[in-house]
């Protein structure tokens, strides 16, 4: 249950967003947005199907991060893992509220010890495969975008801060990580680095999305791959960044529409990519929240044989 802080935290940076949409989508015109978004028509089926392919790609890398033979169906992660993702997305808490919900519907697949361990080691894989894309996006834009020499100095500053940063981190978490996620480090690197592998495809379907929404919405006007790069590298920082925004509304299209005329793509349709993305993610998000509303219909078993079992050892 949210507090009051949480509350308001929700209703501020939902009444904002939708401030902010409300200006992004005038500012460039609602009638042009409407007619970029008809041009992707049909086009919106694949999307949501390379979005789902990527759910499913999220799903595996975490059970990567599970011990061998600990028997967690792809289905039930995948399942999961939407759930998870779409309670994150409605509330300002993130992973505070979206890893509990994924515990709870595996529950009677893996022990607890393992299911913590498990999303600890998956999301530290995965922001490490952010903070890769984040650096390939800085040395795209630095050798493909024009910009004044201040700002690369910036950029160049703020990624040498990040990456330090980053090490810091790492270096915390290896002196205070709890001893069964170093067990499951040392004993499974392999499946790891296989983890880590699925979430930079997971990013690269990103970046086709990207790139195939660009092509319907910009007709003629043929997409780069460098564009596609940029608009999903700034998707990853504006999601990570704006975590506290129910569905980033209103964020994801004002930086958008901000962003596009430096890659030389008009506002118009930087605010319609962001638009046909929230799109996607509502749909998705729709089933994850389908699918803990037939959870909780159906109710669960009091006790379950397989939740008494011990962590599995490797």
């Amino acid at each position: 249950m949210q507090t009051r802080s949480q509350r308001f935290l929700t209703l501020a940076g939902a009444l904002g967003g939708l401030a902010l949409f409300t200006y992004s989508v005038r500012r460039v015109g609602v009638g042009d947005i409407v007619d970029g978004i008809g041009r992707v028509g049909w086009g919106l089926i694949p999307i949501l199907l390379l979005a789902g392919l990527r759910f499913v790609l999220r799903a595996a890398a975490w059970r990567l991060c599970t011990p061998a033979g600990a028997g967690l169906p792809l289905r039930r992660a995948f399942m999961a893992f939407l759930a998870g993702d779409a309670i994150g997305n409605l509330t300002p808490l993130g992973l505070i509220a979206s890893e509990p919900m994924k515990a709870f519907l595996i529950r009677h697949h893996l022990a607890t010890r393992e299911t913590v361990t498990s999303l600890a080691l998956d999301n530290l894989v995965y922001s490490s495969s952010i903070l890769v894309m984040v650096v390939i996006g800085v040395v795209v834009m630095l050798g493909n975008v024009p910009l004044p020499i201040a700002w690369r100095e910036w950029i160049v500053a703020a990624v040498g801060a990040l990456v330090l940063a980053a090490i810091a981190a790492a270096w915390v978490i290896r002196k205070r990580v709890p001893r069964n996620l170093l067990e499951f480090s040392a004993e499974q690197p392999t499946r790891l680095w296989r983890a880590f592998a699925v979430d930079m495809t997971f990013h690269a379907l990103a970046v086709l999305e990207v790139y195939l929404t660009l092509r319907w919405l910009l007709g003629s006007l043929a997409p780069t791959f460098t564009e596609a790069v940029l608009f999903e590298v700034l998707n990853r920082v504006v999601t990570v960044a704006f975590k506290f925004v129910p569905l980033r509304v209103g964020v994801d299209e004002a930086v958008s529409g901000a962003f596009a005329p430096l890659l030389a793509v008009s506002s118009t349709a930087g605010v319609a990519l962001a638009v046909i993305r929230k799109v996607r993610n509502l749909f998705w998000m729709g089933i994850g929240l389908a699918l803990i509303a037939v959870h909780h219909a159906q109710g669960a078993p009091a006790t379950d044989r397989r939740e008494t079992v011990p962590a599995h050892r490797t």
